[in-house]
């Protein structure tokens, strides 16, 4: 019966560590507790929230993620992409505006939580892209049914599978990542979609606003 207590014992002191484990799991929301995964993640430029970056001036961005047990620059770790054409980011977060663009938004992504930073870039030369689709325009689709936009530049060139399609809300819309300009509709709404491309060192770029019935 003696040599029985020691064992049970250590039983129940690996039973209470557990528990204690668990209520910590919980306590913590599980969010960066079990896998070094950030609760949310900033962008910035020189400290600033908003993106500015001029031909020419390549700006370097930083990512700050933020755990539960603190924050941490996570630049070099981060996958880093752009909305447009218009402008290019490194693998170490460094932009360079190929054109002027009104809207680029700059995304960092870690463990699937994103951050952003959105703004301008300044100078070169653009043009214009045509946003055609099929179905055909105007842009009045329906839901659960899917899209092919087409690009045609300031020289009549198809430029579809070059351009980089966005859209302005992909809770409605949502572009392929394999088929370039392919749509999949979501829901009703009015979403804007935006292609972009680099033709002889010039960015064009074309919006559309498609109504989803």
């Amino acid at each position: 019966m003696s040599s029985d207590r020691p064992t049970c014992g250590k039983r129940l002191v690996a039973t209470a560590a557990l528990a204690a484990f668990v209520l910590m799991a919980v306590g913590s929301g599980c969010t960066g507790f079990f896998v070094n995964q950030p609760n949310s993640i900033a962008v910035t430029q020189a400290g600033a929230s908003t993106l500015a970056v001029a031909v020419g001036t390549p700006q370097q961005l930083t990512a700050t993620a933020t755990y539960n047990s603190g924050t941490k620059i996570v630049t070099n770790s981060v996958s880093w992409s752009s909305s447009t054409s218009c402008a290019t980011v490194s693998t170490t977060g460094l932009v360079t505006a190929i054109g002027p663009s009104s809207s680029v938004t700059i995304t960092a992504t870690l463990a699937g939580v994103q951050g952003t930073i959105t703004g301008s870039t300044t100078g070169g030369t653009s043009g214009t892209l045509t946003i055609t689709s099929n179905p055909s325009s105007p842009f009045t689709l329906l839901t659960t049914t899917s899209a092919q936009f087409t690009a045609t530049d300031s020289g009549g060139n198809n430029v579809t599978n070059s351009s980089t399609w966005t859209s302005s809300d992909t809770t409605l819309l949502t572009f392929s990542t394999t088929t370039p300009g392919l749509a999949t509709l979501l829901a009703t709404g009015s979403p804007t979609v935006t292609a972009s491309t680099t033709t002889s060192g010039a960015c064009e770029t074309g919006t559309a606003t498609v109504t989803i019935q």
